[in-house]
């Protein structure tokens, strides 16, 4: 299940189960969630796993320099209420996704 977040004013696609190995390392280790865990948190509408993908998205869509800490702690304020969250079928490309493709494009090309 994919979901697409605005936070920021910025809009995400991701799947959980699809996250980049540094993005799930980070967020298994930060919060002890698998992608499993967490996708399933974000169906039941867990809080624990509502703020790791905040944060996922935060630190590693956005480039934003925020600790888990920080989440947690309330010591980097997230406003719930302008947080949007829907389930979508498919997500869209993600940034390492699309660098995949276009290296794997100009491999072919050359």
């Amino acid at each position: 299940m994919a979901f697409r977040m605005t936070i920021q004013g910025e809009t995400f696609e991701t799947d959980p189960n699809r996250l980049a190995l540094h993005e799930g390392i980070a967020l298994q280790k930060a919060t002890g969630l698998t992608a499993k865990d967490l996708e399933a948190g974000m169906q039941n509408g867990d809080f624990l796993a509502l703020a790791a993908y905040v944060w996922i998205n935060l630190k590693f869509r956005l480039g934003k320099d925020v600790s888990w800490a920080q989440i947690e702690t309330g010591e980097y304020e997230i406003d719930l209420a302008a947080i949007k969250v829907e389930r979508i079928d498919e997500p869209g490309p993600t940034k390492a996704g699309r660098a995949r493709d276009r290296a794997a494009t100009s491999k072919s090309a050359g």
